[in-house]
């Protein structure tokens, strides 16, 4: 069995690697909400600049309508194509903090099962039942957690399903609302 100095530098030093993974996810994150916003900067100018000569060019009133209605459609079509993307930059985000919170979580149940395996080898007489309970608060706890943690991953894909269905049933109602205008 290790000493306590050596268990508590191999502690510290996960920690460490720990944090260093979790500010990677953050930084890629954020860097890719940059690009993001880069983009939806990028393609305002453009279509800001085509909605400006489409406005120029009018003759009419009848002719101002009709182009200025024709700027809602792709608008609308481009605020919800942005809140995807930045939906799906904080879900990958997330995800990437859940795998390594899980994976975090299953060597610390690994190296306390290893623990009060060691343990058990050198109790006492007579502290059977106390490691057997031990070892069956573990094995109820784990459950727990694979239960959960199933439940929330189950969740997070319902929630995302209704998102992406909301998404398309709005843009199809804007776009028959549009289209009858």
């Amino acid at each position: 069995m290790k000493n306590v100095n050596e268990q508590f530098v191999e502690i510290a030093k996960t920690n460490v690697e720990t944090m260093v993974d979790l500010s990677n996810a953050s930084f890629s994150g954020v860097e890719k909400f940059i690009e993001l916003q880069l983009k939806v900067a990028k393609g305002a100018m453009g279509q800001s600049a085509d909605n400006l000569k489409a406005l120029v060019s009018v003759k009419d009133v009848q002719d101002f309508v009709k182009v200025q209605s024709s700027f809602a459609l792709p608008t609308m079509e481009s605020a919800v194509g942005y809140a995807n993307a930045v939906y799906g930059i904080v879900s990958e985000t997330v995800n990437t903090y859940a795998k390594m919170a899980e994976a975090q979580i299953s060597a610390g149940n690994e190296k306390i099962t290893t623990a009060v395996e060691e343990f058990s080898k050198s109790a006492p007489a007579g502290s059977e039942s106390g490691v057997a309970l031990v070892k069956s608060a573990l094995t109820a706890a784990n459950a727990a957690y694979e239960t959960a943690s199933k439940a929330a991953k189950q969740a997070v894909a319902a929630v995302e399903q209704n998102v992406q269905s909301a998404t398309k049933a709005s843009l199809k109602a804007a776009s028959t609302a549009l289209k009858a205008a």
